[in-house]
């Protein structure tokens, strides 16, 4: 079982590499080469860096997907149900984690901007807090992701609708979810459009 250096607390990361992505047009954004690597493996570095062990649900061109993370020490759940919604997927991901995890991260796929020190400090303040509570990065009021549920949620997750998401059960369960204040934009930023394709490639220079 894997653990976070800081903290020591046993995390995982369900990666959602599951959808569609039809807002980027003819091109799956998770293949798209960023820095030389396709974005689905440079972000599951990411979290495999910050110490989580790590799940990624595949469903549209899953073979691709699992090519691109050729290597990693990832486990893989498929979401034959892609086609409608990320709920399907959240739910393959939850069940797919093995372990007494203290943590699960629920993770998007194409979140370029987040790295290692990210996750770690998000890992730190749940360590340092309310441990029975879930936590919500915000930048600037902006919601971002990665969630952050500790192990009582997620079988409460479970043991709900398959269609349920994370969104819909702290709308009905508000007392447990907390902010965490980011110190950066990095969590609010992700890759769903050729412009923000652009726009990424504006802050970090042409190395697409």
């Amino acid at each position: 079982m894997t653990t976070n250096a800081d903290t020591q607390l046993s995390a995982a990361a369900v990666l959602l590499a599951a959808g569609l992505s039809t807002r980027m047009g003819a091109r799956n954004k998770l293949l798209i080469e960023i820095g030389g690597e396709p974005l689905v493996r440079r972000i599951a570095k990411v979290y495999l860096a910050a110490g989580a062990s790590l799940y990624a649900v595949l469903g549209h061109e899953a073979p691709l997907v699992r090519g691109a993370l050729d290597g990693l020490a990832v486990t893989f759940a498929e979401n034959p149900r892609y086609a409608e919604g990320q709920a399907g997927s959240l739910h393959a991901g939850l069940r797919a984690v093995h372990g007494s995890h203290d943590a699960v991260l629920v993770a998007l796929a194409d979140q370029a901007a987040l790295n290692e020190e990210d996750i770690g400090g998000l890992l730190r303040a749940f360590a340092g807090g309310d441990r029975a509570c879930a936590l919500i990065p915000y930048y600037r009021d902006l919601r971002g992701n990665p969630v952050l549920f500790p192990r009582k949620i997620v079988a409460r997750l479970l043991a709900g609708a398959s269609e349920s998401t994370g969104r819909g059960f702290f709308a009905a369960n508000p007392e447990l979810a907390r902010r965490y204040e980011a110190p950066n934009d990095h969590f609010v930023i992700d890759i769903d459009t050729p412009d923000d394709l652009d726009a990424f490639s504006g802050r970090t220079g042409p190395a697409l």
